[in-house]
């Protein structure tokens, strides 16, 4: 079936109210975005868009065109459900979202070996920050998603594959540094001491930095002294450790290539604080043998963990 993109773009009408913020947010024109909506009303032969008053809202017929196209979209993904239990796993398709730490540093353990097990399933990666793999999964555009905690939406659901250790990093160049302190160990003081610190993190919206933000919260340090944001944790790790600012690193970053490195690392909290990885997906979902095949598989290889 082609791709009809009606439906969305008439949601984004009717969510934002106008051409030109739902067209932004569709990542289109605003001129495209009306031409491919008023050649749909010429194709119809009827207005579904309200345009006599602001914000914009769909006519009735633009109501009843969004409630068809949602049905028929439900049909076509229960056609291909059942289609896909015909074959027995022997075709499919499978868009996995990913945050971007977990496709570096957890992604080789069991992909490789998923599609080893499955060749008939096609495999497409969505990476993304956290925020951006929620919303594709609410609009349906992609059907799994390895992400981290906290995932605060209640439209998705989760289930916990495993969890790591996160650590403060402070380089040797740093006055806190210990050079007696060569292993991972729990932090020696008081953590709300380092509210006036130089920090490096990732930006806004990635997993990672939402569990920094509530460490920071946790030790009432409201205005984190941050001189430098980044989209890649191993950016991060290596320019603290080459400096004189802290970070925050999951353990897996640390276990993954062995890296040798003089810094301390330290666990936060009581309980401590842990980087909870987890596979979610739309709650309420009919999920494809092929997604609930990959369910299945992440869950059983991180058992270990």
């Amino acid at each position: 079936m082609k791709e009809d993109l009606s439906l969305e773009y008439l949601q984004a009408i009717q969510q934002y109210g106008n051409f030109s913020h739902a067209a932004k947010a569709l990542f289109v024109s605003q001129p495209y975005l009306s031409k491919y909506i008023k050649i749909l009303e010429t194709k119809l032969g009827v207005n579904l868009v309200n345009r006599q008053i602001t914000p914009l809202t769909l006519t009735y017929a633009g109501e009843l065109y969004v409630s068809y196209m949602k049905d028929i979209q439900k049909s076509y993904a229960k056609m291909q459900v059942e289609l896909e239990a015909i074959s027995n796993l022997k075709k499919g398709r499978l868009i996995v979202g990913m945050n971007p730490i977990l496709a570096s540093y957890t992604l080789f353990r069991f992909l490789p070996q998923f599609m080893k097990k499955y060749p008939g399933i096609e495999i497409e990666l969505e990476e993304g920050t956290a925020s951006e793999m929620e919303s594709l999964i609410l609009q349906n555009k992609v059907d799994i998603c390895l992400n981290m905690l906290p995932i605060s939406n209640p439209e998705l659901v989760y289930e916990e594959l495993f969890e790591e250790n996160i650590y403060l990093v402070i380089p040797s160049e740093h006055p806190l540094y210990d050079k007696n302190n060569v292993t991972p160990t729990h932090v020696p003081f008081n953590p709300k001491s380092l509210k006036n610190e130089k920090f490096i993190l990732l930006k806004p919206g990635l997993g990672l930095r939402r569990l920094t933000d509530g460490i920071f919260e946790h030790y009432e340090i409201k205005q984190p002294n941050i001189i430098l944001e980044t989209n890649n944790i191993e950016n991060a790790f290596r320019l603290c450790i080459n400096g004189n600012a802290l970070t925050f690193i999951p353990e897996s970053v640390v276990t993954r290539d062995q890296v040798k490195f003089n810094a301390n690392l330290y666990t936060l909290g009581n309980p401590i604080f842990k980087n909870y990885v987890v596979i979610n997906y739309k709650k309420d979902a009919l999920l494809s043998p092929a997604a609930k095949a990959f369910l299945q598989f992440t869950k059983e290889k991180f058992i270990q963990f």
